[in-house]
Order: structure tokens, then sequence, then C-alpha cells
């Protein structure tokens, strides 16, 4: 039975909350799953300090450290996760923010190839922001997205709507199951391609005053390599690559000491 994370970033059972329900209901019709919820607000994060210790020491040295790798192991431990978050202010919620900062390094030292990630959103229908946010960090963490479910406020909507929306959900969660029985890695887009070699310029530039990046660019052994792991890339993608990564280069040179 495959595991399901539910990182629940309302401080409530709310809407969000019956989102993902909802969602749980249609995988277990498709194959049979275990969902764990963790809510957020009850984890006991304080307020990111934005020190730089994660990125620049290690996330060890995070003065959170205990909370952040507790969530990290369950993460690593789960066939699929789901970021739940309602729209706070047109974005996601403070909570899911501040689980989303302490989890930066892993932009830097991404670490959560092939885990399946899916975001579930709710409130007046603005959920463009909410999921690009989710999907920026998911594919910079070296993670999977697999899509998205957001509904607006499911009781005040007209019954041709709900229906339309229960019509939605089981699509999405047929969706979502595909991509973590999935057995190859995704094929990386341009903008993946581009962040892997903007880092790699960052990891040399920076190696004396960021030697945590150099180290796991080294120990990968990923200065000489396209992708962080091994999968096919066109020629013409890969030629588009090479020539937005020389003018990032000129950029980087005018604008940073050391490129």
């Amino acid at each position: 039975m495959k595991k399901l994370l539910v990182l629940m970033g309302s401080p409530r059972k709310g809407e969000t909350y019956k989102a993902a329900q909802m969602l749980g209901e249609a995988f277990n019709k498709i194959e049979p799953v275990e969902l764990e919820y963790i809510f957020l607000n009850k984890v006991g994060f304080g307020d990111c300090l934005g020190c730089h210790n994660c990125i620049l020491k290690g996330e060890d040295r995070c003065y959170q450290k205990d909370l952040v790798q507790e969530l990290y192991s369950r993460i690593e431990k789960a066939d699929g996760i789901i970021l739940a978050s309602p729209v706070y202010n047109q974005h996601v919620t403070a909570i899911m923010k501040r689980f989303l900062d302490y989890f930066t390094y892993l932009w830097h030292r991404p670490a959560l190839f092939g885990k399946v990630f899916f975001g579930v959103s709710s409130g007046g229908g603005m959920f463009k922001d909410v999921f690009k946010l989710m999907k920026t960090n998911v594919e910079s963490w070296g993670g999977v997205w697999a899509g998205s479910l957001g509904i607006p406020h499911y009781e005040a909507l007209t019954p041709k709507f709900q229906q339309k929306v229960d019509a939605d959900v089981p699509k999405k969660a047929e969706i979502f199951v595909k991509a973590m029985n999935a057995t190859k890695l995704p094929s990386p887009s341009f903008g993946q391609l581009m962040m892997f070699n903007v880092w790699k310029m960052n990891a040399v530039a920076c190696k004396d005053s960021n030697p945590k990046d150099y180290a796991f660019w080294t120990q990968k052994e990923l200065f000489d390599k396209a992708y962080y792991y091994k999968t096919k890339i066109g020629f013409f993608k890969g030629l588009a690559v090479k020539l937005t990564v020389m003018l990032a280069r000129f950029y980087m040179k005018k604008v940073y000491v050391g490129y």
C-alpha cells in the first residue's frame, strides 16, 4: 500500500482539509493508499531567520534542524506528498511559506529526485500563484510535480459546478497515481536545465564562500554532467540551453564578483 503524506498549510480542518480528503477518497478507488496528515502549524516552527546557515554550512546548522530533519525524513519515506494550502491574500498561508523557507537549502543541493508532489488549494479561485510557488520549490528540490487541484468555496457553488468539481477530482487523482507508478524520472524542462547550469556556475564561483555547495557538486561528480541524473536531452533543447547559459554567464560576470 502506498503512503501519501499531506502537509497541511491550514490552521484548521476547513475547506482545504476537505479537498484533500476528497482526493484521498478518489485515490482509494484507484488503488489502496494510506494518508497521513501533518498540520504544519502544530510542528512548532519559529520564523526562518534568513541566517543562511543551512545553505552555507549545512542543514544540520539550522536552529530548527530537528524539526526540519524530522519533516524531511517523513517526506523521504512517503510515496507521494500533497502540499495543501488555502488561498490567503492571493497566496499560500504564512504556515506553508514558513515550511518552504526551511527547505530552501534543497534548491542548492536537491535530493528528492523521484518524489512525487501534488498541490491542493481552496478559496475564492485565485490558485495560480499558490501552485506556481509550490511547483517551483518542488522542482528545485528535485521532486516531480504531478499537478494540482484547486476547489473554490465548494458549498457556495451551484449544483452544476459542484458536479464539475466532483468529476474533476478523480481525474486529478488518476494523474497523481500514474506519476507515482512511473518507473522513469521525467525529462527535465528547459527551465530545469537552466537552473542546473546556473547552480553549477554558482558552485564554482562561490566555492570559497559556500564550500558546502562546492563539495556537493564535487562529490556527486556533477560538474561534467548535463543534468543531475542521466536523461535524454533533445539536440535543439540542449543547444538553446547552451546559448542561454552563455548569456547568463555574461550577465553574471557584469553583476557579481567571481563569475
